[in-house]
Protein backbone atom coordinates (compact mmCIF):
# COMPACT_ATOMS: atom_id res chain seq x y z
CA UNK A 1 0.00 0.00 0.00
CA UNK A 2 1.34 3.47 -0.97
CA UNK A 3 1.05 6.19 1.67
CA UNK A 4 0.30 9.85 0.91
CA UNK A 5 3.97 10.93 0.90
CA UNK A 6 4.98 8.17 -1.50
CA UNK A 7 2.05 9.00 -3.79
CA UNK A 8 3.06 12.68 -3.81
CA UNK A 9 6.66 11.77 -4.59
CA UNK A 10 5.65 9.51 -7.45
CA UNK A 11 3.30 12.16 -8.85
CA UNK A 12 5.94 14.89 -8.78
CA UNK A 13 8.69 12.65 -10.11
CA UNK A 14 6.43 11.64 -12.98
CA UNK A 15 5.48 15.23 -13.73
CA UNK A 16 9.11 16.40 -13.70
CA UNK A 17 10.02 13.71 -16.24
CA UNK A 18 7.46 14.90 -18.78
CA UNK A 19 6.85 18.63 -18.27
CA UNK A 20 7.91 21.98 -16.90
CA UNK A 21 5.74 24.09 -14.61
CA UNK A 22 4.95 27.77 -14.13
CA UNK A 23 3.72 28.72 -10.66
CA UNK A 24 1.52 31.80 -10.26
CA UNK A 25 0.96 33.46 -6.90
CA UNK A 26 -1.07 36.51 -5.89
CA UNK A 27 -1.09 37.41 -2.20
CA UNK A 28 1.46 36.08 0.26
CA UNK A 29 0.09 37.79 3.36
CA UNK A 30 0.74 36.16 6.71
CA UNK A 31 -2.68 37.51 7.58
CA UNK A 32 -4.70 39.01 4.69
CA UNK A 33 -6.52 42.31 5.26
CA UNK A 34 -10.01 41.62 6.58
CA UNK A 35 -11.52 43.43 3.59
CA UNK A 36 -10.02 40.80 1.27
CA UNK A 37 -10.37 37.71 3.45
CA UNK A 38 -12.72 35.96 1.04
CA UNK A 39 -11.90 35.37 -2.62
CA UNK A 40 -8.27 36.53 -2.39
CA UNK A 41 -5.85 33.91 -3.68
CA UNK A 42 -3.43 33.98 -0.75
CA UNK A 43 -0.62 31.63 0.26
CA UNK A 44 0.98 32.49 3.59
CA UNK A 45 4.80 32.50 3.67
CA UNK A 46 5.05 29.29 5.72
CA UNK A 47 2.94 27.35 3.23
CA UNK A 48 4.76 29.01 0.33
CA UNK A 49 8.06 27.70 1.72
CA UNK A 50 6.71 24.17 2.02
CA UNK A 51 5.33 24.21 -1.52
CA UNK A 52 8.51 25.54 -3.13
CA UNK A 53 10.85 23.44 -1.02
CA UNK A 54 8.95 20.30 -2.00
CA UNK A 55 8.91 21.17 -5.69
CA UNK A 56 12.61 22.06 -5.66
CA UNK A 57 13.40 18.40 -4.98
CA UNK A 58 12.04 17.51 -8.40
CA UNK A 59 12.33 20.67 -10.53
CA UNK A 60 15.12 23.12 -11.29
CA UNK A 61 13.89 26.69 -10.85
CA UNK A 62 14.91 29.33 -13.40
CA UNK A 63 14.13 33.01 -13.96
CA UNK A 64 11.08 33.40 -16.18
CA UNK A 65 13.02 34.62 -19.23
CA UNK A 66 15.39 31.65 -19.09
CA UNK A 67 12.46 29.27 -18.64
CA UNK A 68 10.70 30.72 -21.70
CA UNK A 69 13.84 30.50 -23.83
CA UNK A 70 14.64 26.90 -22.88
CA UNK A 71 14.11 24.55 -25.82
CA UNK A 72 13.30 21.66 -23.50
CA UNK A 73 11.45 22.66 -20.32
CA UNK A 74 11.16 19.15 -18.93
CA UNK A 75 12.01 19.26 -15.23
CA UNK A 76 12.20 23.06 -15.17
CA UNK A 77 10.09 25.46 -13.14
CA UNK A 78 9.60 29.19 -12.73
CA UNK A 79 7.64 31.35 -10.29
CA UNK A 80 5.60 34.49 -10.97
CA UNK A 81 3.48 36.79 -8.79
CA UNK A 82 0.69 39.03 -10.07
CA UNK A 83 -0.69 42.44 -9.11
CA UNK A 84 2.23 43.93 -7.17
CA UNK A 85 1.05 43.29 -3.62
CA UNK A 86 3.75 44.57 -1.29
CA UNK A 87 3.53 41.39 0.80
CA UNK A 88 5.54 39.65 -1.92
CA UNK A 89 8.67 41.60 -1.04
CA UNK A 90 7.75 42.49 2.55
CA UNK A 91 6.74 39.01 3.73
CA UNK A 92 7.68 36.37 1.17
CA UNK A 93 11.05 37.45 -0.19
CA UNK A 94 12.80 35.61 2.64
CA UNK A 95 11.32 32.36 1.34
CA UNK A 96 12.84 32.90 -2.09
CA UNK A 97 16.16 33.90 -0.53
CA UNK A 98 16.24 30.83 1.70
CA UNK A 99 15.58 28.52 -1.25
CA UNK A 100 17.49 30.62 -3.82
CA UNK A 101 14.52 30.58 -6.17
CA UNK A 102 14.08 33.47 -8.63
CA UNK A 103 10.75 35.30 -8.93
CA UNK A 104 9.15 37.52 -11.56
CA UNK A 105 6.63 40.08 -10.28
CA UNK A 106 4.06 41.47 -12.72
CA UNK A 107 3.03 44.98 -11.70
CA UNK A 108 0.17 47.34 -12.54
CA UNK A 109 0.95 51.05 -12.55
CA UNK A 110 -2.55 52.15 -11.51
CA UNK A 111 -2.18 50.38 -8.16
CA UNK A 112 1.38 51.61 -7.65
CA UNK A 113 0.11 55.16 -8.20
CA UNK A 114 -2.39 54.87 -5.34
CA UNK A 115 -5.37 53.19 -6.98
CA UNK A 116 -7.17 50.11 -5.68
CA UNK A 117 -7.40 47.01 -7.83
CA UNK A 118 -10.97 46.72 -9.10
CA UNK A 119 -11.03 43.02 -8.17
CA UNK A 120 -10.18 44.01 -4.60
CA UNK A 121 -13.17 46.36 -4.67
CA UNK A 122 -15.23 43.32 -5.67
CA UNK A 123 -13.79 41.35 -2.76
CA UNK A 124 -14.57 44.21 -0.37
CA UNK A 125 -18.21 44.26 -1.49
CA UNK A 126 -18.44 40.50 -1.03
CA UNK A 127 -16.74 40.50 2.38
CA UNK A 128 -18.94 43.31 3.71
CA UNK A 129 -22.16 41.64 2.47
CA UNK A 130 -23.08 44.42 0.04
CA UNK A 131 -23.56 42.33 -3.11
CA UNK A 132 -27.37 42.56 -3.00
CA UNK A 133 -27.21 46.35 -2.61
CA UNK A 134 -24.82 46.66 -5.53
CA UNK A 135 -26.92 44.45 -7.77
CA UNK A 136 -30.07 46.35 -6.85
CA UNK A 137 -28.47 49.54 -8.17
CA UNK A 138 -26.36 48.29 -11.05
CA UNK A 139 -27.32 44.80 -12.24
CA UNK A 140 -29.15 46.24 -15.27
CA UNK A 141 -25.80 47.41 -16.66
CA UNK A 142 -24.30 43.92 -17.08
CA UNK A 143 -24.66 40.69 -18.99
CA UNK A 144 -25.16 37.74 -16.67
CA UNK A 145 -25.89 34.07 -17.22
CA UNK A 146 -28.36 32.61 -14.70
CA UNK A 147 -25.69 30.52 -12.94
CA UNK A 148 -23.03 33.24 -12.74
CA UNK A 149 -22.29 34.60 -9.26
CA UNK A 150 -21.33 38.24 -8.72
CA UNK A 151 -17.58 37.54 -8.62
CA UNK A 152 -17.72 35.66 -11.92
CA UNK A 153 -20.01 37.82 -14.05
CA UNK A 154 -18.07 40.99 -13.24
CA UNK A 155 -15.16 39.29 -15.05
CA UNK A 156 -17.27 38.11 -17.97
CA UNK A 157 -15.67 39.47 -21.20
CA UNK A 158 -19.12 40.69 -22.31
CA UNK A 159 -18.93 43.27 -19.51
CA UNK A 160 -16.41 46.01 -20.26
CA UNK A 161 -14.11 46.19 -17.23
CA UNK A 162 -14.01 50.00 -17.35
CA UNK A 163 -17.82 50.08 -17.10
CA UNK A 164 -17.67 47.59 -14.23
CA UNK A 165 -15.12 49.68 -12.33
CA UNK A 166 -17.12 52.87 -12.90
CA UNK A 167 -20.15 51.15 -11.37
CA UNK A 168 -18.03 49.94 -8.44
CA UNK A 169 -16.70 53.44 -7.83
CA UNK A 170 -20.18 54.93 -8.02
CA UNK A 171 -21.45 52.38 -5.50
CA UNK A 172 -18.50 52.89 -3.15
CA UNK A 173 -18.63 56.71 -3.23
CA UNK A 174 -20.51 56.92 0.06
CA UNK A 175 -18.67 54.01 1.72
CA UNK A 176 -15.43 54.56 3.60
CA UNK A 177 -12.93 51.99 2.44
CA UNK A 178 -10.53 50.58 5.04
CA UNK A 179 -7.23 52.45 5.14
CA UNK A 180 -5.22 49.24 4.88
CA UNK A 181 -6.83 48.52 1.51
CA UNK A 182 -4.83 51.39 0.02
CA UNK A 183 -1.53 50.22 1.50
CA UNK A 184 -1.29 46.69 0.14
CA UNK A 185 0.39 47.49 -3.18
CA UNK A 186 4.00 48.42 -3.83
CA UNK A 187 3.94 52.25 -4.08
CA UNK A 188 5.64 53.91 -7.03
CA UNK A 189 7.39 56.25 -4.60
CA UNK A 190 9.27 53.27 -3.15
CA UNK A 191 10.45 52.09 -6.54
CA UNK A 192 10.88 48.47 -7.54
CA UNK A 193 13.25 46.61 -5.26
CA UNK A 194 16.54 45.73 -6.94
CA UNK A 195 17.44 42.18 -5.92
CA UNK A 196 19.39 39.41 -7.69
CA UNK A 197 16.43 37.02 -7.43
CA UNK A 198 13.79 39.49 -8.65
CA UNK A 199 12.71 40.53 -12.13
CA UNK A 200 9.64 42.48 -13.19
CA UNK A 201 7.04 42.33 -15.92
CA UNK A 202 4.23 44.55 -17.15
CA UNK A 203 0.76 43.40 -16.11
CA UNK A 204 -1.22 46.19 -17.83
CA UNK A 205 -2.33 49.50 -16.36
CA UNK A 206 -5.50 48.44 -14.50
CA UNK A 207 -5.50 44.66 -15.01
CA UNK A 208 -8.82 44.85 -16.85
CA UNK A 209 -10.17 41.82 -18.72
CA UNK A 210 -8.53 42.56 -22.06
CA UNK A 211 -11.16 40.68 -24.09
CA UNK A 212 -13.81 43.01 -22.67
CA UNK A 213 -12.12 46.15 -24.07
CA UNK A 214 -12.09 47.71 -27.50
CA UNK A 215 -8.78 47.93 -29.36
CA UNK A 216 -7.97 51.48 -28.25
CA UNK A 217 -8.61 50.56 -24.62
CA UNK A 218 -6.43 47.48 -24.95
CA UNK A 219 -3.49 49.50 -26.30
CA UNK A 220 -3.88 52.03 -23.50
CA UNK A 221 -3.71 49.24 -20.93
CA UNK A 222 -0.48 48.01 -22.52
CA UNK A 223 1.26 51.26 -23.44
CA UNK A 224 0.55 53.27 -20.30
CA UNK A 225 1.93 50.61 -18.01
Amino acid sequence: MIDADEAEQQTLEGLAKRAGIVLLYYGTFSSPPAALAQSLHNVAPGLLFRQLETLSRYFRFLPLDEYCMAQDRTGLATVTADDGYCCITDEALGVFEALQIPLTIFVNRAFMDGGIFWRDKIRFIINTHRVADFEHRHSDKFFRDPDQPFYRYTKDPRNNSRVVENALDDFLTEIELPADLQRIYTPASAGLLAHPLLSYGSHSLNHYVMASLNEAEQWREIDEN
